[in-house]
């Protein structure tokens, strides 16, 4: 346990003994181990001296990680009958450097009855979805809501971005229909794929 000045502006790492639950609050920054204030990030010591409290502001930044509810892009990288994988780029407006892996049950691709996975999305499908729990460190996701589900698709035969007609998808060249689950604004980019 180190001990330190408290001082404004003290650099501080996890661990640092601060104070006393009997001389400060605890603010930011900081945990309580048997009425003892210790930092738990690194950073730098803030001391309020006229509401008796003490706080760590971090330095470095806290890594960025989905959270139940937290909107998410992602890529569809395998589909099973019942189920599939997404692989996460992107938080909200936040593009990730390291992807998590979510997954989806076909019980949460809409609402209403949905015969197979492969009837809704496809290998390749940038869609935007809602983590739902996170259970064994995995992230369950959801395309149940209108905006929610595929943003950019390709064609599987030819490769051409598939285009919004009416309510369903179509390839330019090979003019077919394709169906997916259609996320409201699809088209628009509203992504950067980083890999």
């Amino acid at each position: 346990m180190k001990l330190i000045r408290r001082k404004s502006g003290t650099f501080t790492v996890p661990g640092d003994y601060l104070g006393v639950i009997e001389e400060f609050l605890p603010g930011g920054g900081t945990y309580i181990d048997d009425g003892i204030i210790y930092s738990s990030s690194t950073g730098h010591l803030l001391v309020d001296s006229h509401n008796r409290k003490i706080s760590v502001y971090q330095k470095t930044n806290s890594p960025l990680i989905p959270k139940e509810g937290s909107l998410v892009l992602g890529t569809i990288v395998s589909i099973h009958n019942k189920n599939l994988n997404v692989r996460i780029f992107q938080i909200r407006d936040k593009p990730l450097f390291n992807p998590f892996n979510g997954i989806m049950h076909i019980t949460d691709v809409r609402r209403g009855y949905v015969k197979t996975m492969l009837d809704v999305y496809q290998i390749g499908d940038i869609i935007r979805a809602k983590v739902i729990s996170i259970k064994n460190r995995e992230f369950h996701l959801s395309t149940q809501e209108n905006e929610l589900g595929v943003i950019h698709s390709k064609c599987s035969f030819c490769g051409d971005k598939l285009i919004l007609s009416q309510n369903s998808l179509k390839c330019p060249q090979c003019n077919k229909p394709k169906w997916r689950k259609i996320a409201s604004g699809y088209g628009k980019k509203d992504f950067i794929k980083l890999f």
